[in-house]
């Protein structure tokens, strides 16, 4: 591709609720993670409000003194050619459509990187974490004229983390690797997973955390039938969730466990109105809704090249029959009632 110049991107932001432990990690596509002083970065307006104190939400994040604040940084910085395509006579006058085109083209595809990893640390074990308040800069040079232009843009949102810290354990090491390791077909097909797993974490809204992991395992364990009725349902995720998670040791306590979480409560969600949901009762499903999607997305990782329908629905087909097989063997050895 015929090329017009350079431009450098770089990336900025705060990683909410990370500690120093998670630094023993390497990030995939080219991020890095640093500890930094909130003053040696282009952050500091952004974080910091008019009266010079930390935003409330950084707060629990401050790895430092309130004086001097330190958090842990994602960052990632680029240096490319710019395709020509993306440059116009309207830029040698002076106009930026074009770059600013570019700009988003590359800016869209690092949120969805930047999504994909704080999914796959949620996936790989408990703790929030968030990305917040990104920058990311622009740095564009033309070859013809020596044009130059810059851009930058801030994306913030709401998001907070005020406890249960991101601390990270390095025994959880190879299982986010194999999240890394997932093929971009895989991570496109189990994106709604990804998400879906991720409005498990509502500090506000318990009950709204606890009804999308619900649906969630529904998603994948259950599927649509209109025969069954509600104690029908119920017996479904137990059986299957707990032939997804457990050793045939404790798989009848594991059934027992999950046909409480989701008839004490998924009723209620439901229908939106269970304000009781406890901070340890989104904790427990949320564990156990985890361990059942590393184990799908274990089976779907390994199995992807033989299955036929290379999509969501025929790779849940075949994880589902793969539980339904336990379940007849462990029922037959009197493990599962």
């Amino acid at each position: 591709m015929d090329t017009v110049g350079t431009v450098k991107i770089e990336f900025w932001a705060v990683v909410l609720g990370a500690t120093d432990a998670i630094l023993n990690l390497e990030m995939p596509y080219g991020y890095e993670l640093k500890r930094l002083k909130l003053n040696d970065t282009p952050l500091y307006e952004e974080v910091v409000n008019a009266r010079g104190n930390l935003d409330v939400k950084y707060i629990a994040s401050n790895l430092a003194d309130d004086a001097n604040p330190e958090f842990i940084f994602l960052y990632k910085a680029e240096n490319n050619s710019m395709p020509l395509e993306y440059f116009s006579v309207g830029e040698m006058l002076g106009e930026t459509e074009k770059t600013g085109e570019y700009f988003d083209t590359v800016t869209a595809r690092w949120n969805k990187e930047i999504f994909y990893i704080v999914s796959m640390l949620r996936l790989t074990q408990e703790g929030n974490i968030e990305v917040a308040d990104k920058i990311y800069k622009m740095k564009a040079n033309y070859k013809c004229s020596n044009i130059s232009r810059r851009l930058k843009a801030s994306q913030d949102s709401p998001i907070s983390v005020y406890g249960d810290l991101y601390e990270w354990d390095n025994n959880n090491l190879t299982c986010f690797e194999d999240m890394v390791g997932l093929s971009e077909d895989l991570k496109v097909l189990l994106e709604d997973v990804m998400e879906r797993f991720g409005r498990g974490y509502s500090s506000s809204r318990y009950d709204d955390a606890y009804k999308n992991l619900i649906t969630l395992s529904e998603i994948i364990l259950i599927g649509y039938n209109s025969n069954d009725k509600g104690s029908a349902i119920k017996e479904k995720f137990a059986n299957r969730l707990a032939a997804a998670i457990a050793q045939d040791t404790d798989v009848q306590s594991v059934h027992d466990n999950a046909l409480r979480m989701y008839k004490e409560r998924s009723n209620e969600t439901h229908e939106g109105n269970n304000l009781n949901i406890t901070e340890e009762e989104l904790r427990e499903l949320r564990c156990a809704v985890r361990e059942m999607v590393q184990n799908f997305i274990g089976f779907a990782k390994s199995q992807y090249g033989s299955i036929a329908n290379k999509t969501f629905k025929g790779i849940k087909r075949e994880y589902v029959l793969g539980l339904l097989a336990r379940i007849s063997t462990l029922q037959t050895r009197g493990l599962l009632r």
